[in-house]
Formats: C-alpha cells, sequence, structure tokens
C-alpha cells in the first residue's frame, strides 16, 4: 500500500477510536476527564486526516472531501482508503487492504 494510503488509514482508525470513545464516554459516566484529555487528542486526529487528505497527492477527490466530514470523516476516509487501495492495485494479493496491514 502507497505510503500515503496507509497514513491515512492508520490515522483513520485512531480518529475513529477516539469519537467513539468520547460518544461512549458522553453516553454513560461523562467524566469530565476523559473529555477534557481526549478531546484535543481527537481534534489534533481530525485535523490530520483532513489535511493528509486534502494535500496528499493522487486522492480522488471523493476521499479528500469526505475526510472532511465530522464525527464520520474517520469511517469515510477508511472506506475510500481501502477503495483507493484497490483502485490503484496496491493491496496484498489477498484481494484486501486489512491483508496488507500485516505487512506493515
Amino acid at each position: 500500500m502507497r505510503p500515503l494510503l496507509r497514513a491515512l488509514e492508520v490515522l483513520s482508525v485512531l480518529e475513529l477510536l477516539s469519537v467513539l470513545v468520547l460518544l461512549v464516554n458522553l453516553a454513560t459516566v461523562h467524566a469530565a476527564g476523559v473529555s477534557s484529555a481526549l478531546g484535543p487528542v481527537h481534534g489534533a486526529l481530525y485535523l490530520a486526516v483532513a489535511v493528509t487528505a486534502l494535500l496528499g497527492r493522487g486522492l480522488l477527490p471523493r476521499t479528500r472531501l469526505l475526510a472532511l466530514v465530522p464525527v464520520l470523516g474517520g469511517v469515510l476516509t477508511l472506506v475510500n482508503v481501502r477503495h483507493e487501495a484497490r483502485r490503484t492495485g496496491t493491496v496484498a494479493r489477498g484481494g484486501s487492504a486489512h491483508a496488507a496491514w500485516g505487512r506493515w
């Protein structure tokens, strides 16, 4: 997988995990410490995904635009990165981006 696609995939997964933890915290105990610690981390990950998608070369416009969608940006970027990996033929022989993950 191209380094740009791999970076976007990793950043998207981290951003998705951070938003899930924030939402679970909000729906359950709503601990202020979790929100104050993880909120800025999530914001930084969101910006990292957005900037990487906007400035990366050779990405589809759809990938660039959907990376900017708040809350769903991580999921949408992850789906589009895997689509682009299949499109460019940079996926491992197993046929999925997940199979290529193990070689990293």
